[in-house]
């Protein structure tokens, strides 16, 4: 370094949600404008991760200016063989969406994607090889790195090999998941990241309007992230079950003449799935399965072409519910496999991981901005929870009716949180648990409280589902919100609930919750019975059923 006799050495942290110091040789032309987060996209990413890439690009982060993706020549060349079919043919609806995206981002002048051009490209640099196409994208990284010596490059790809070549040519290399964590760990943590080439106190002095500024926008982009991925392995996980079942159910029907007649043939997305299950609904799917699961996928399709243009909470906590409502039905039928159980648990581990960022999140989250008016909701982490909703005498009769579903729904949220503590807690590696309950004792009590609960909602829950159910069948329902004190703050009567419950929209979404406090009670029968006789030996079985949840 000694050897740059022309060039002022200058300190600066440049770490990715670490503080790291490197040296780096800026021109005296260099100044604070050129704070650029530099993200090189491979094209494993545009093909599998598309929509990931489309929300990257609006993403702002923490300590830049500015988040600029850059497509190398040779991914341009990569996608347009792909496209043709030149490569692999069933990459050709992955690598067809990624070239348009290129290409309007081109033509709209969007400054936040570039190009390398092919002058740059064919520069030799390093003596890489140009027959190479990992080395040609790492040139590109590299070319980068020199061009603007005062912004950060990172090479986003899910080739391991590459990213090897990379962490070793200097150039950090993350996976898509990795790139994820790392923005959503920049966007709720400002205060670690600062600004590369700025002198110390200039930093410290512009560090809180920075945050000021751009704190609310860092964390929605980094909501967006997080969501985006846990739709994306939603849609891997439940594409494999359901291309199982669909598979398995379509042979049963029509034998070796399955593949003839299916609506649309593999490779499936999650959405071509969803087709073919609404296409083959009567001759197949509705002979075996409740005539309402329809509905059920019909708003899974729904949601899931909502969530390719836009995610928030609302539109994934549908997505996740409905998947499992799904896979849950199926199950009665078939393990399919073994494949059904596999796909059940995923679902259900992303359903625990977006409880989890809801309620991190639940100041910023979009859902809370839309709703809050509406429903007003606050749950208390406690084992006495209580739910507090705003309400108002004058709200007009839809708002009025979601304002009394969003109950019902947080206390479902209680139950589902509570049991996964109570779970984690009593299980085999109860050691290992993050449960929030301290004790084994402790949580078998809360189990036996949680079983009474779920008991006394089913039964409410059945008797207004009844084919002759009227007004006095909901008084089940909302003697249960009285007896645990669910509605202590809460307006509103029994005849107000009827009215709610007897809408379509709301009738759907109970059937659809009925469906998931059976599994649930299922589930805590199964584990109080593993667990009772070491209860019983220690003296706790007892009459648990007074408790409040």
């Amino acid at each position: 370094s000694e050897s740059h006799n022309t060039d002022e050495k200058l300190e600066i942290i440049l770490s990715f949600g670490k503080a790291v110091t490197v040296h780096h040789y800026c021109n005296s032309s260099n100044n604070t404008s050129d704070r650029k987060l530099l993200i090189v996209i491979d094209t494993n990413i545009l093909m599998n991760h598309l929509k990931f890439v489309r929300i990257l690009k609006t993403t702002e982060v923490p300590g830049f200016d500015k988040l600029v993706l850059i497509i190398p020549w040779v991914v341009m060349q990569e996608l347009d063989r792909m496209k043709e079919g030149k490569l692999l043919k069933r990459a050709q609806h992955k690598a067809i969406p990624a070239v348009h995206f290129i290409s309007d981002s081109l033509k709209n002048q969007d400054r936040k994607l570039w190009g390398q051009s092919i002058q740059l490209a064919s520069q030799k640099h390093y003596g890489l090889s140009d027959e190479n196409n990992d080395d040609r994208v790492l040139k590109c990284c590299l070319q980068h790195q020199e061009l603007f010596p005062c912004s950060f490059v990172i090479l986003c790809t899910d080739d391991r090999n590459l990213r090897n070549k990379g962490l070793i040519s200097g150039v950090k290399s993350l996976s898509k998941e990795e790139l994820s964590a790392e923005l959503l760990h920049l966007s709720l943590n400002t205060d670690v990241c600062h600004q590369p080439c700025i002198p110390k106190q200039q930093l410290k002095a512009e560090t809180t309007p920075l945050k000021e500024s751009s704190k609310e926008e860092s964390t929605n982009s980094g909501l967006s992230i997080l969501l985006e991925s846990i739709v994306s392995d939603l849609e891997k996980s439940l594409g494999t079950g359901l291309s199982s079942i669909l598979e398995t159910e379509m042979k049963i029907a029509f034998g070796n003449l399955w593949m003839e007649i299916l609506y649309l043939k593999p490779p499936w997305t999650l959405l071509h799935l969803l087709q073919c299950f609404k296409k083959h609904w009567l001759a197949v799917f509705g002979l075996v399965m409740e005539k309402n699961l329809l509905l059920t996928i019909e708003s899974l399709y729904k949601n899931l072409r909502k969530a390719n243009k836009a995610v928030d909470f609302t539109t994934v906590k549908f997505l996740l519910q409905d998947s499992r409502s799904l896979l849950h039905a199926f199950s009665t039928r078939s393990n399919y496999d073994g494949i059904l159980p596999q796909t059940f648990a995923q679902v259900n581990n992303l359903l625990q991981t977006f409880a989890e960022v809801k309620a991190k999140l639940k100041p910023n989250s979009s859902e809370n901005t839309v709703t809050k008016k509406q429903e007003g909701t606050s749950l208390k982490n406690s084992r006495n929870q209580e739910i507090t909703v705003f309400s108002s005498s004058h709200l007009p009769q839809p708002s009025r009716h979601q304002e009394i579903w969003s109950i019902l729904e947080s206390v479902w949220i209680t139950i589902y949180q509570n049991s996964t503590d109570v779970f984690q807690r009593l299980g085999s590696n109860s050691a290992l648990t993050t449960s929030n309950i301290a004790s084994f004792e402790e949580a078998f009590i809360c189990l036996q409280k949680l079983m009474a609960a779920v008991r006394d909602i089913l039964e409410g829950i059945q008797r207004i589902l009844a084919p002759n159910s009227n007004y006095q069948d909901v008084e089940t329902l909302y003697n249960f919100l009285i007896k645990y004190e669910v509605n202590k703050n809460v307006k509103f009567t029994a005849q107000e609930v009827y009215d709610c419950v007897s809408q379509t929209e709301y009738r759907e979404k109970l059937t659809i919750g009925c469906r998931q406090l059976v599994e649930m009670e299922y589930t805590m029968q199964q584990c109080n019975a593993s667990v009772y006789m070491v209860a019983k030996n220690r003296g706790w079985c007892e009459d648990m059923l007074n408790y409040r949840i």
